[in-house]
């Protein structure tokens, strides 16, 4: 029972960091949608500076364009467009402009409102997110209630007070008496399903985690939308399409963070409700595959999204959506990490072959018998020498060593030195052309097999 103490333990200590990160994470999305982006960044004198020539451009924009479609009409008058219609998109879009801050602003507190409503719905009575997942996969043993020690314990209030952790509850036990058994034998009084426990919490983490970053980047789509506004508003007399598109993106935007709050909050009442039904009696394995089942379909939805909102609010609304944003990050970091490598290698290549055209100029030039009679002269120096001496003296040794060097120096040329850092220069040159146009190096290839 100590060994099975211990494991007991060891499981629930990666249980509790599960689903404690999913609370810290569920509190996370939620302050991300708290966030008044736009009273935040509006703080910094430097986009109040910015902010205040975007406006600046948008009205100087807005005055070009009311000139250009009056002269428009002037010129040519049969255009349906008349002057009253003119003079009210003009009207109309100098209000947008003037008004787009009281506009962003207000679309900013109503999805925090929106947002905040969805998200206390499955937090109230001091029951978070995590606590009531945990309450699906923790019951009573079978025989505890015949035992003497039967209190008939809350289980859901122990999880929520922490007491299931800190006093650790899930190594209690208990001794039965419908059956004989030994003093010291006992049983645990908990009965806890560890693999769905620790497989639903970890792909519930996992879809978390990856919604965080897709409403991350929903607050800064909406800074940007409400920094491009007013030159949009300004751009579009006659063009009502304009801004739609603005509206569009608006509303989506503020729809978004409830969304995300909503599917979490649902997936997690419906995996509850899943665990409390029995679809088959006195048949454990079938009712493990059809909740397993179910909660992947579960887990699922709050992966993907639904398909119902992305279609309303023309977007992609889910926990995917955030993992394609970081697949494509760490793509573009493996593009430049192969650029640079390749620019590297391609630069080493063209300065390996200007070195060795400079090379081979200095040889033709003289330099090459230069190096061939300052070779020779240190031959016969080295000759010189071991002249009459043994081999294996000393001296003799030296004068060898010598002579060997100057053969060597009479042999490596300027212009042998320029030919071979010319190759090599080639040859990197060609690895780098390979790389970027792939299907000439596999040609080559299918060409030597054929050879």
């Amino acid at each position: 029972m100590k060994a099975l103490d211990l494991l007991r333990t060891l499981g629930w200590g990666i249980v509790d960091f599960i689903y404690l990160l999913i609370d810290t994470l569920f509190n996370i999305l939620r302050e991300i949608n708290a966030l008044d982006i736009i009273t935040t960044i509006s703080g910094e004198s430097m986009f109040q500076k910015f902010y205040n020539g975007i406006m600046l451009i948008a009205i100087t924009l807005l005055g070009l364009f009311s000139v250009w479609n009056f002269a428009r009409k002037i010129i040519n008058p049969e255009e349906n467009i008349t002057i009253e219609i003119i003079i009210k998109e003009i009207i109309k879009c100098g209000i947008l402009v003037l008004m787009s801050t009281f506009l962003f602003v207000q679309s900013s507190n109503l999805s925090i409102n929106l947002s905040g409503y969805t998200s206390t719905v499955f937090t109230s009575n001091n029951e978070t997110l995590g606590n009531n997942m945990l309450n699906q996969y923790i019951t009573y043993s079978d025989s505890y209630k015949l035992s003497d020690d039967f209190k008939g314990e809350d289980i859901t209030k122990n999880i929520s007070n922490k007491n299931f952790t800190n006093k650790k509850m899930y190594n209690d036990k208990f001794v039965t008496n419908d059956r004989w058994i030994m003093p010291d034998e006992k049983e645990y009084k908990y009965s806890i399903n560890w693999i769905l426990l620790i497989i639903v919490g970890g792909f519930f983490l996992y879809a978390l985690f990856f919604s965080g970053m897709m409403l991350a980047r929903r607050q800064i789509e909406f800074l940007f939308l409400f920094i491009i506004s007013p030159i949009v508003f300004a751009t579009s007399i006659g063009n009502k399409q304009r801004r739609s598109v603005v509206y569009e993106q608006l509303v989506s935007l503020i729809l978004q963070g409830a969304v995300v709050m909503l599917i979490i909050g649902l997936s997690a009442l419906l995996m509850k409700s899943i665990q409390s039904t029995t679809f088959f009696n006195n048949d454990f394995i079938k009712e493990m595959i059809i909740k397993s089942i179910l909660f992947i379909g579960c887990g699922t939805f709050l992966l993907t999204g639904s398909q119902v909102v992305n279609k309303f609010i023309g977007s992609n609304i889910s926990a995917s959506t955030g993992r394609e944003q970081l697949m494509s990050m760490i793509g573009f970091g493996q593009s430049l990490k192969t650029t640079a490598a390749l620019a590297g290698i391609g630069a080493s290549g063209v300065g390996l072959v200007g070195a060795g055209a400079i090379s081979s100029l200095v040889g033709n030039l003289g330099g090459n018998n230069l190096v061939d009679k300052t070779g020779k002269v240190i031959n016969n120096f080295g000759k010189n020498i071991s002249n009459n001496k043994p081999i294996n003296s000393p001296i003799g040794k030296i004068g060898n060593t010598i002579s060997k060097f100057g053969n060597n120096v009479s042999l490596h040329t300027p212009s042998s030195i320029g030919k071979n850092l010319r190759s090599t220069g080639y040859r990197d040159i060609a690895d780098v052309v390979s790389t970027v146009d792939p299907t000439k190096n596999i040609y080559r290839r299918f060409r030597k097999r054929d050879k």
